[in-house]
């Protein structure tokens, strides 16, 4: 067979290629709309491993939320995603929403920060306690995100069908509060959330108390929700630590991301916490005695090996709880 001269110099255009780029590994990590934390998180992360590991172009994807990582990365359409703790146990072990999936797909990277239930609203705006969310307009996320389910959740205890739902993402919820065209927004995220500081230097924020009792009767309907406070100062208007509650907040990756690639993106990670700090402050505070934070699904082999390395407090119980 005859060789044109074209095909000839493509091909040898192609062997003078460096090995990386004919070999690069694809990682796309799976977030949340454009301006909620988990994207800020998703897109240092990634331009952390992009900058240390050879051969891996790691981006962060806009998703509608948590929820709709799950189903990506059971999908094989996203290699590594943000999650609650709750929703990636529950799709390792293939039950409750996730009945009926195939198990142990999904496996624990590392936990980054709690998610904090965000009660906002406005100052002189008539609601202090979860109580006075009833008959009103209340802004609850968007559909395919944890945070409306967690909202749902908190409504349905609170009011049953007496409310008038938007079901919006952060940002439009918190320009419509600005705007008086609700009355309060609900989200479950780790804090300070982007939106709500933006909101707080235009307009006097509130974050209403989640209460001992309003926390009793929610634990115990659902055991994964922790009591928890955001700090005085976290919003500009908000000077005294806020009482609510949350889930553990982290990453989650495929099982079928090889050991080696993990490996290296987790020290990658690890090593660069100082410069993410600059991205998110959750960052500053996670070490390898927070890493493991939450989460009840097995460790990917490749993070395992990392955290032996650095001696992560309660490893081998860890490995030897979630293994059962």
């Amino acid at each position: 067979m005859k060789h044109s001269l074209k095909s000839i110099l493509l091909a040898a255009a192609a062997l003078m290629l460096p090995a990386t780029s004919q070999a690069a590994d694809f990682l796309s990590i799976g977030s949340c709309p454009v301006g909620c934390t988990a994207y800020t998180w998703s897109a240092g992360i990634a331009d952390v491993i992009n900058k240390n590991v050879e051969g891996v172009e790691a981006t962060a994807e806009e998703t509608k939320g948590y929820v709709a990582n799950i189903k990506l990365l059971q999908d094989g359409e996203i290699e590594a995603s943000m999650a609650t703790s709750l929703s990636s146990y529950e799709a390792y072990a293939a039950t409750g929403p996730y009945e009926g999936s195939e198990p142990g797909k999904i496996l624990s990277w590392m936990s980054i920060a709690p998610v904090g239930m965000h009660v906002i609203t406005l100052e002189g705006g008539g609601i202090d306690s979860v109580a006075d969310l009833k008959g009103k307009r209340i802004g609850m996320g968007q559909p395919g995100g944890v945070s409306m389910l967690d909202a749902n959740v908190m409504m349905d205890m609170v009011a049953g069908d007496d409310f008038k739902p938007f079901r919006v993402r952060l940002g439009d919820m918190v320009d419509m509060l600005s705007d008086g065209n609700i009355d309060a927004a609900l989200w479950n995220g780790s804090f300070p959330l982007p939106p709500v500081i933006k909101l707080s230097a235009q307009r006097d924020v509130k974050l209403v108390p989640i209460s001992d009792e309003f926390f009793a009767d929610l634990s115990a309907k659902y055991p994964p929700y922790f009591r928890l406070s955001i700090p005085g100062g976290t919003y500009e208007d908000v000077a005294a630590d806020t009482p609510t509650y949350g889930l553990a907040n982290g990453l989650v990756i495929s099982a079928d991301v090889s050991e080696e690639r993990v490996y290296e993106m987790t020290k990658a990670v690890f090593e660069s916490l100082d410069d993410l700090a600059g991205v998110h402050p959750a960052f500053s505070r996670v070490s390898k005695e927070t890493v493991l934070n939450g989460f009840g699904a097995p460790l990917h082999p490749g993070a395992l090996k990392y955290y032996r390395e650095i001696g992560v407090p309660g490893i081998e119980e860890f490995v030897t709880r979630t293994s059962k």
